[in-house]
């Protein structure tokens, strides 16, 4: 009097259930219990918090070298779409092939010139902490909806599914934690923003009062003007961002 080996008793967190053998399944039917990892909330020790203008700083730093590092990939792919085409039209005999190869040589030393530009960014995180976060919050989102659409699954055991679900909200919840905590900064990070930009512009009204008043020359001005209004357009672009991520953390 032996019940078959193939089913089996599945005790987890008060719900029981039988696993048995079954071949048509993805899983086999046989339940066993998952490592749950979840994300943690570390906190940094003997670290110096950074005051509203460094975080300013920090911030158009990250945004300047993002654009900057774009503007390489671009210029590289174009050279790359450049030298295809002119290969493929020598291929088809569209372009003499004398009269291609120098063009292509330019090309190629053009793309090394991009390469060794390249390298100057091979320490460059250009992603800032709190979009990261907000990028792995996402993701857990995402697998906690995927997995919404696995019950009813008889592939998925219910334990499994209520342990994975924990498991889910739990990196979310941790998550928000560090979330909120640069949200935080990243608010008064936008107001010191706005002091800046206020500022700058004072700084510019000044200037064009001391033109006008003959305090410094109108050369000096133009130099100064300029040095001011290249700042302010950083500080727009920086400013920008913020928004951006603010409105995404929502």
């Amino acid at each position: 009097m032996h019940k078959d080996e193939s089913e089996e008793l599945v005790v987890k967190d008060e719900v029981i259930e039988i696993a048995k053998e079954d071949p048509e399944s993805p899983t086999g039917m046989i339940y066993e219990p998952l490592e749950v990892e979840e994300v943690k909330v570390e906190e940094e020790k003997d670290k110096r918090d950074l005051t509203d203008e460094e975080l300013v700083e920090r911030i158009a730093d990250v945004i300047v070298k993002r654009e900057d590092f774009n503007a390489l990939l671009k210029k590289k792919a174009d050279l790359d779409d450049e030298i295809n085409k002119l290969l493929d039209r020598v291929k088809n005999k569209l372009v003499p092939r004398d009269e291609a190869l120098p063009r292509i040589q330019k090309l190629k030393e053009e793309v090394e010139e991009v390469d060794k530009k390249e390298k100057d960014f091979e320490d460059f995180s250009a992603i800032l902490p709190i979009e990261e976060i907000i990028e792995d919050r996402n993701n857990e989102r995402k697998k906690l909806k995927k997995l919404s659409g696995l019950k009813g699954d008889k592939a998925v055991s219910k334990a499994t599914l209520e342990e994975m679900e924990t498991k889910y909200k739990k990196n979310i919840e941790n998550l928000t934690i560090k979330l909120n905590v640069e949200l935080a900064k990243m608010r008064k990070t936008f107001d010191a923003l706005e002091r800046k930009m206020k500022s700058l512009q004072r700084e510019l009204e000044v200037l064009y009062v001391n033109s006008q008043t003959g305090e410094i020359s109108e050369r000096k001005y133009k130099d100064h003007k300029q040095e001011k209004s290249i700042e302010i357009e950083k500080m727009k672009k920086v400013s920008k961002t913020v928004a951006n991520i603010l409105a995404e953390a929502r």
